[in-house]
């Protein structure tokens, strides 16, 4: 009776996978619309049906390679009752050069019940502006493709909302989102949030109005630059033709949401009503277009490319701090150093050996002489040096600690003004002897793990997979004895407390910057960065305000203020002043032998991908930036033990508008 009930069960478990497969459902889509950029996270939404037994299981999105290749994994736990259906949003890092199809399964028990394969993934260049577009008639906006603004070309995904992330740095990838003809109210909080952290961080967002401006601008009425009342009809709309020169090819009336300008900007306007509003929300804008795109009078009117290309140059330009961190050899240099994992110090090993050699030598002698017994030297000899290698051996291993250490070196990087600061993290993850640990993040963040030669690559073998659930865990995380393992971290966080205002001169001729610390924390040798140079404002510490005036250059006298880089003899240059003169803001000229300066130097570096290119930075009558160091790290990290020792440093930089 047992062996038959035993046969049974086997044959159950044999079947049920398959019966399952029958049952259930996977589909996956992948990117924007199939379009991603390197280094930056991707959006993967799993969509999952159980026409079957209830079901308990997991996702798997295989990044790269195979499930047989062992590739980087990303999960997320699911739950399926009979008759349910659900969309799993993941965002996950696809290695260089990967792209292809990515392999999706849902698994109960270690055993795979049905596989699939995502969409085709293709990349989007740096250099393109990328547009994300929703509408129900998405076809007709596709001529956005050919408005790349200042970017060499422009590249264009049609998106429905509910393939918005909800983790903001799932966003990156997107330089300008269009909303038209669409009811933003179905968006969640957690979209809205992850929007406005991406806003703030120098994306754009266009809503449209016409007949459906009140339901398109529902959802984000805070952000907006003016507040919707109604739609209206206007026979005709002659501000339009005057500001562009063209005429309208397509007779009215011409249907218009209306609205009162709030906090915001007007560039474009009939008779008092605002037909196209900015707002500056942190480095991003928020654009209102009261007019429907798709149609008359905007529709194939030649004056239309004057508005887009306007909008399009709203795109603010993106600093070296802003870019992914692209040396990986850099990267886990940085966090590298760790104080347990030290070398002794010369004269740490000198004392060492002379006491150990007066010890064994003519302490020993002198001993054994005293009490006659110098025969006993074929025994004490070896024991001394027994007791010494035991001695050396103990101190040693308690010198690398008895838990693990977490190094975490962050940049934070957005606007003075901004909620939230785009934040990238490396994480070097050291432990003195061979173990796993389970490492968590917050949930609105996204990681990969990366290689340490030149270059970030995306993709390790030393865990088993990126869990998103209530939070991000990396899951059982291996490392080797005085191993660090070394992962990279994106993430919008808070703004510390910091205040800054930048004024220009009633003459022109200089920047008044003043710096107020209202945070818990002293800001190291603190930085105002103005084209491609640096001014010193030195260690503010907390409750300190510190103003300094930035003369600004001219190419003679009376002209208008000009970038210093004009005045270089080429061009061309590190894209990055603080890698031309690194030592403002590490407090050192001796930064290779500073062992707080060199790991900061070496995050810095990481962020370089290795090409000198023509400088773009901005006009210190329009910008400036602050920069310095906090001694922690912004980035909140946990780990699955108590014993553990967390330290870093975190580079601020805060972008500050001349007023």
């Amino acid at each position: 009776m047992t062996i038959s009930l035993l046969l049974v069960r086997a044959l159950f478990l044999l079947l049920w996978p398959l019966a399952q497969e029958g049952a259930l459902t996977l589909t996956a889509q992948a990117g924007f619309d199939g379009l991603y950029e390197p280094m930056r996270a991707v959006p993967v939404v799993v969509s999952a049906r159980n026409d079957g037994a209830p079901f308990e299981g997991e996702i798997r999105v295989f990044a790269s390679g195979t499930p047989a290749s062992g590739g980087l994994v990303y999960s997320a736990p699911i739950t399926l009752s009979t008759g349910a259906d659900k969309r799993i949003p993941l965002t996950v890092y696809v290695e260089p050069f990967g792209g292809g199809n990515l392999v999706v399964q849902l698994v109960s028990d270690g055993n795979t019940v049905i596989e699939t394969r995502t969409n085709r993934l293709s990349t989007v260049n740096r250099d393109e502006l990328f547009y994300g577009v929703i509408s129900p008639d998405p076809g007709r906006l596709a001529f956005l493709e050919t408005v790349p603004g200042d970017r060499t070309d422009a590249a264009v995904a049609f998106l429905n909302l509910a393939d918005l992330p909800e983790v903001s740095s799932a966003w990156d990838a997107l330089d300008v989102l269009l909303i038209d003809d669409s009811d933003t109210s179905h968006l969640t909080a957690a979209q809205r949030a992850a929007l406005q952290a991406w806003i703030e961080s120098g994306g754009q967002l266009v809503i449209t109005g016409g007949a459906g401006g009140l339901k398109t601008a529902a959802g984000v009425v805070d952000l907006l630059p003016v507040s919707v009342s109604s739609v209206t009809s206007l026979d005709d709309l002659p501000a339009l033709s005057e500001a562009t020169g063209e005429p309208f090819g397509a007779a009215g009336p011409y249907v218009v949401t209306t609205s009162v300008l709030g906090n915001g900007e007007l560039w474009l306007a009939q008779d008092g009503l605002p037909l196209a509003a900015s707002r500056r929300l942190g480095r991003g804008t928020v654009t209102f277009l009261a007019l429907d795109p798709k149609t008359a009078p905007l529709a194939g009117w030649p004056g239309a490319e004057t508005i887009w290309n306007r909008i399009a140059a709203n795109t603010p330009v993106q600093p070296p701090w802003g870019q992914p961190i692209s040396d990986g050899y850099a990267a886990a240099q940085s966090v590298g150093y760790i104080a347990s994992r030290s070398l002794p110090s010369f004269w740490q090993l000198f004392f060492f050996l002379a006491f150990y050699i007066l010890i064994i030598g003519p302490i020993h002698l002198l001993v054994l002489r005293r009490f006659n017994r110098r025969e006993l030297a074929w025994i004490t000899t070896p024991a001394l040096v027994l007791l010494f290698s035991a001695l050396t051996f103990f101190t040693g291993f308690r010198t690398r600690g008895s838990g693990p250490t977490v190094n975490v070196m962050s940049v934070a990087f957005g606007a003075a003004d901004a909620e939230r600061l785009q934040t990238q993290s490396v994480i070097g993850l050291y432990s003195p002897r061979r173990a796993r640990y389970d490492v968590t993040l917050p949930y609105d963040s996204s990681a990969f793990p990366f290689q340490q030669g030149f270059g970030a690559l995306v993709g390790s073998s030393n865990l088993d997979a990126i869990a998103r659930a209530g939070d991000l865990t990396l899951r059982q995380v291996q490392t080797d004895t005085s191993e660090v393992a070394t992962f990279i971290v994106n993430a919008h966080l808070p703004r510390p407390l910091l205040t800054a205002t930048a004024t220009l001169s009633a003459e022109g001729d200089a920047v008044d910057v003043t710096v107020r610390n209202n945070s818990a924390q002293t800001l190291e040798n603190a930085v105002i960065i103005h084209g491609q140079e640096q001014m010193v404002l030195g260690n503010t510490a907390p409750g300190e305000e510190r103003t300094i005036t930035i003369p600004l250059k001219t190419s003679a006298a009376g002209a208008a203020p000009t970038p210093i880089l004009s005045l270089l003899i080429s061009p061309f240059t590190y894209p990055n002043p603080l890698m031309s003169d690194p030592a403002p803001i590490l407090g050192t000229f001796d930064y290779y032998n500073d062992p707080q300066a060199y790991p900061r130097w070496q995050l810095i570096q990481s962020q370089y991908g290795g090409d000198l290119v023509e400088g773009t930075s901005v006009p210190p009558t329009e910008s400036v930036t602050l920069g310095g160091w906090f001694s922690s790290s912004l980035q909140p990290v946990g780990m699955s033990t108590d014993d553990l020792t967390l330290m870093g440093a975190t580079l601020l930089l805060l972008e500050i508008p001349v007023q």
